[in-house]
């Protein structure tokens, strides 16, 4: 018998009673035990694909690392590349001279690159804690 999965319970005992069970028979139905098989997750259950049987606590300590590293990370990236924006406003405003504003920009473009290029192995670590199957 197939029933509608938005069907109520009442309303499925009911169709019980009217198929001829009595209430001692839908008891008996109703107390046996449910089947043992584990209910498989989805496969696009996020929380399900990247679980690695770590505890919470350990969980949530490694994502407030990793938030930490990407703020810093993105904090640093951000302020070379206002100072080479500065530097760029004041040469257009006759402030200072270009091989000046030039040394400031390449010197940001390369301070910003090491900074990505020093936290990479970290982020790398940080990737495999939460998607790596331990």
């Amino acid at each position: 018998m197939s029933t509608p999965p938005t069907m109520s319970l009442t309303a499925k005992i009911d169709l019980l009673r009217k198929k001829g069970l009595s209430d001692d028979e839908i008891d008996q139905l109703l107390a046996l035990p449910a089947s043992s098989e584990p209910v498989k997750a989805s496969p696009f259950n996020m929380a399900e694909m990247v679980n690695n049987g770590s505890s919470i606590e350990e969980w949530n300590k490694q994502v407030d690392e990793t938030e930490k590293l990407y703020i810093n990370t993105e904090a640093f990236s951000v302020l070379f590349i206002g100072m080479a924006i500065i530097s760029v406003i004041l040469l257009v405003r006759g402030f200072i001279e270009f091989n000046i504003t030039m040394s400031i920009v390449i010197m940001c473009i390369v301070l910003v690159f090491l900074v990505q290029v020093f936290s990479a192995p970290k982020y790398r670590e940080k990737i495999k804690f939460f998607v790596k199957k331990r």
